[in-house]
Protein backbone atom coordinates (compact mmCIF):
# COMPACT_ATOMS: atom_id res chain seq x y z
CA UNK A 1 0.00 0.00 0.00
CA UNK A 2 2.72 2.44 0.69
CA UNK A 3 4.89 1.28 -2.49
CA UNK A 4 1.17 2.08 -4.20
CA UNK A 5 0.92 5.80 -2.54
CA UNK A 6 4.41 6.45 -2.85
CA UNK A 7 4.48 5.93 -7.03
CA UNK A 8 1.44 8.00 -7.05
CA UNK A 9 2.79 10.65 -5.72
CA UNK A 10 6.02 10.49 -7.74
CA UNK A 11 3.49 10.63 -10.56
CA UNK A 12 1.52 13.73 -9.40
CA UNK A 13 5.05 15.31 -8.80
CA UNK A 14 6.34 14.59 -12.35
CA UNK A 15 2.85 15.91 -13.78
CA UNK A 16 2.98 19.03 -11.73
CA UNK A 17 6.87 19.74 -12.78
CA UNK A 18 6.23 18.89 -16.68
CA UNK A 19 2.73 20.74 -16.91
CA UNK A 20 3.06 24.64 -16.68
CA UNK A 21 -1.07 24.52 -16.89
CA UNK A 22 -1.28 22.71 -14.10
CA UNK A 23 0.90 24.54 -11.92
CA UNK A 24 -0.59 27.64 -12.35
CA UNK A 25 -4.22 26.24 -11.85
CA UNK A 26 -3.07 25.01 -8.66
CA UNK A 27 -1.38 28.57 -7.75
CA UNK A 28 -5.07 30.28 -8.96
CA UNK A 29 -6.68 27.77 -6.32
CA UNK A 30 -4.35 28.24 -3.60
CA UNK A 31 -4.48 32.03 -3.92
CA UNK A 32 -8.67 31.51 -4.14
CA UNK A 33 -8.54 29.93 -1.17
CA UNK A 34 -6.57 32.09 0.65
CA UNK A 35 -8.63 34.68 -0.30
CA UNK A 36 -11.79 33.17 0.74
CA UNK A 37 -10.32 32.26 3.77
CA UNK A 38 -9.32 36.19 4.82
CA UNK A 39 -12.82 37.07 3.31
CA UNK A 40 -14.27 34.79 6.38
CA UNK A 41 -11.45 36.03 8.84
CA UNK A 42 -12.71 39.35 8.21
CA UNK A 43 -16.06 38.70 8.48
CA UNK A 44 -15.55 37.19 11.99
CA UNK A 45 -13.69 40.08 13.04
CA UNK A 46 -16.29 42.77 12.19
CA UNK A 47 -19.14 40.82 14.06
CA UNK A 48 -17.04 40.16 17.04
CA UNK A 49 -16.43 44.42 16.37
CA UNK A 50 -20.35 44.50 16.51
CA UNK A 51 -20.75 42.57 19.54
CA UNK A 52 -18.51 44.15 21.32
CA UNK A 53 -19.81 47.66 20.54
CA UNK A 54 -22.88 46.28 21.65
CA UNK A 55 -21.56 45.31 24.85
CA UNK A 56 -19.92 48.54 25.55
CA UNK A 57 -23.11 50.58 24.36
CA UNK A 58 -25.61 48.15 27.12
CA UNK A 59 -22.71 47.84 30.00
CA UNK A 60 -22.48 52.20 29.46
CA UNK A 61 -26.32 51.66 29.92
CA UNK A 62 -26.79 49.67 32.79
CA UNK A 63 -24.05 52.13 34.52
CA UNK A 64 -25.80 55.14 33.65
CA UNK A 65 -28.85 53.92 35.16
CA UNK A 66 -27.41 52.34 38.35
CA UNK A 67 -26.68 55.55 39.21
CA UNK A 68 -30.05 57.11 39.29
CA UNK A 69 -32.06 57.65 42.10
CA UNK A 70 -34.87 58.43 40.55
CA UNK A 71 -35.78 54.85 39.56
CA UNK A 72 -36.20 54.39 43.47
CA UNK A 73 -38.91 57.27 43.57
CA UNK A 74 -40.32 56.22 40.15
CA UNK A 75 -41.00 52.70 42.08
CA UNK A 76 -42.09 53.95 45.37
CA UNK A 77 -44.92 56.27 43.14
CA UNK A 78 -46.06 52.90 41.55
CA UNK A 79 -46.28 51.38 44.17
CA UNK A 80 -48.62 53.89 46.22
CA UNK A 81 -50.18 54.49 42.64
CA UNK A 82 -51.31 50.65 42.57
CA UNK A 83 -52.02 50.84 46.35
CA UNK A 84 -54.56 53.51 45.61
CA UNK A 85 -55.60 51.89 42.64
CA UNK A 86 -56.06 48.73 44.94
CA UNK A 87 -58.33 50.52 47.14
CA UNK A 88 -61.01 51.59 45.11
CA UNK A 89 -61.47 47.72 44.11
CA UNK A 90 -63.91 46.62 46.62
CA UNK A 91 -64.66 43.30 47.62
CA UNK A 92 -67.30 40.87 47.28
CA UNK A 93 -68.35 37.56 49.12
CA UNK A 94 -68.94 35.83 45.48
CA UNK A 95 -69.49 37.00 41.68
CA UNK A 96 -73.39 37.23 41.98
CA UNK A 97 -72.90 40.01 44.78
CA UNK A 98 -70.72 42.07 42.50
CA UNK A 99 -73.13 41.81 39.31
CA UNK A 100 -75.85 42.51 41.79
CA UNK A 101 -74.03 45.44 43.22
CA UNK A 102 -73.22 46.98 40.06
CA UNK A 103 -77.38 46.42 38.88
CA UNK A 104 -77.76 48.25 41.97
CA UNK A 105 -76.04 51.18 41.09
CA UNK A 106 -76.87 51.03 37.76
CA UNK A 107 -80.52 51.48 38.74
CA UNK A 108 -79.82 54.10 41.80
CA UNK A 109 -77.87 56.54 39.06
CA UNK A 110 -81.21 55.96 36.77
CA UNK A 111 -83.29 57.04 39.29
CA UNK A 112 -81.54 59.82 40.42
CA UNK A 113 -81.71 61.33 36.80
CA UNK A 114 -85.27 61.16 36.29
CA UNK A 115 -85.12 59.29 32.62
CA UNK A 116 -86.69 56.13 32.04
CA UNK A 117 -83.49 54.18 30.89
CA UNK A 118 -82.50 50.51 30.84
CA UNK A 119 -80.35 48.50 32.33
CA UNK A 120 -78.83 45.62 31.34
CA UNK A 121 -76.26 42.79 32.69
CA UNK A 122 -73.63 41.71 30.58
CA UNK A 123 -71.25 38.99 31.06
CA UNK A 124 -68.41 39.15 33.78
CA UNK A 125 -64.80 38.30 33.45
CA UNK A 126 -61.97 38.12 35.10
CA UNK A 127 -58.74 40.39 35.12
CA UNK A 128 -55.47 38.47 33.97
CA UNK A 129 -55.81 34.45 35.24
CA UNK A 130 -56.21 34.25 38.83
CA UNK A 131 -56.16 37.42 39.74
CA UNK A 132 -59.36 37.34 41.77
CA UNK A 133 -60.48 40.64 40.31
CA UNK A 134 -63.47 41.01 38.11
CA UNK A 135 -64.85 43.26 35.48
CA UNK A 136 -68.44 43.52 35.43
CA UNK A 137 -70.26 45.59 33.22
CA UNK A 138 -73.64 46.75 32.18
CA UNK A 139 -75.23 48.64 29.96
CA UNK A 140 -77.73 51.80 30.13
CA UNK A 141 -79.65 53.10 27.19
CA UNK A 142 -83.16 54.94 26.42
CA UNK A 143 -84.27 58.56 25.53
CA UNK A 144 -81.85 61.03 27.69
CA UNK A 145 -81.21 64.97 26.40
CA UNK A 146 -77.30 65.35 26.14
CA UNK A 147 -77.34 67.02 29.31
CA UNK A 148 -79.05 64.66 31.33
CA UNK A 149 -76.56 61.99 29.23
CA UNK A 150 -73.32 64.28 30.70
CA UNK A 151 -74.87 64.32 34.37
CA UNK A 152 -75.35 60.90 34.61
CA UNK A 153 -71.74 60.07 33.34
CA UNK A 154 -70.60 62.49 35.72
CA UNK A 155 -71.98 60.54 38.40
CA UNK A 156 -71.12 57.49 37.35
CA UNK A 157 -66.98 59.42 37.27
CA UNK A 158 -67.95 60.42 40.90
CA UNK A 159 -68.09 56.80 41.89
CA UNK A 160 -66.06 56.12 45.04
CA UNK A 161 -65.32 52.65 43.87
CA UNK A 162 -63.30 51.70 40.32
CA UNK A 163 -65.90 52.11 37.81
CA UNK A 164 -65.14 53.00 33.95
CA UNK A 165 -67.27 54.03 31.50
CA UNK A 166 -66.17 51.52 28.56
CA UNK A 167 -68.54 53.02 26.00
CA UNK A 168 -70.46 56.10 25.34
CA UNK A 169 -73.00 57.29 22.81
CA UNK A 170 -75.17 60.07 22.39
CA UNK A 171 -77.27 60.52 19.92
CA UNK A 172 -78.88 64.22 20.18
CA UNK A 173 -82.05 64.17 18.15
CA UNK A 174 -85.50 65.25 19.19
CA UNK A 175 -85.13 62.66 22.13
CA UNK A 176 -81.58 62.20 22.37
CA UNK A 177 -80.29 58.61 22.63
CA UNK A 178 -77.67 57.54 25.09
CA UNK A 179 -76.43 54.10 25.22
CA UNK A 180 -73.57 53.70 27.56
CA UNK A 181 -71.43 50.46 28.93
CA UNK A 182 -69.83 51.01 32.43
CA UNK A 183 -68.02 48.39 34.18
CA UNK A 184 -67.18 47.94 37.89
CA UNK A 185 -64.36 45.76 39.18
CA UNK A 186 -64.39 43.89 42.14
CA UNK A 187 -62.07 41.08 44.14
CA UNK A 188 -63.95 38.38 44.42
CA UNK A 189 -62.73 36.27 47.40
CA UNK A 190 -64.91 33.07 46.52
CA UNK A 191 -63.34 32.99 42.78
CA UNK A 192 -59.79 33.85 45.25
CA UNK A 193 -60.38 30.96 47.22
CA UNK A 194 -61.10 28.17 44.83
CA UNK A 195 -58.21 26.19 43.68
CA UNK A 196 -56.34 27.00 40.37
Amino acid sequence: MNAVLQSLLTQVRSEFQANARLRWGGLLILAIVVLYLLLVLSDVRAQMQRDYVQQVQRLDKITSLAGQDEWLQRAEQARELRDALQAQIPGVATLGLAQASVQSLARDLIASSGKPLRVQAETATEVGRGSGIWRVPVSISGGVSPAAALQLIQRIENQPNLVVIEQAIVINRNTGVLTLTMAAFFRVQEAASEPG
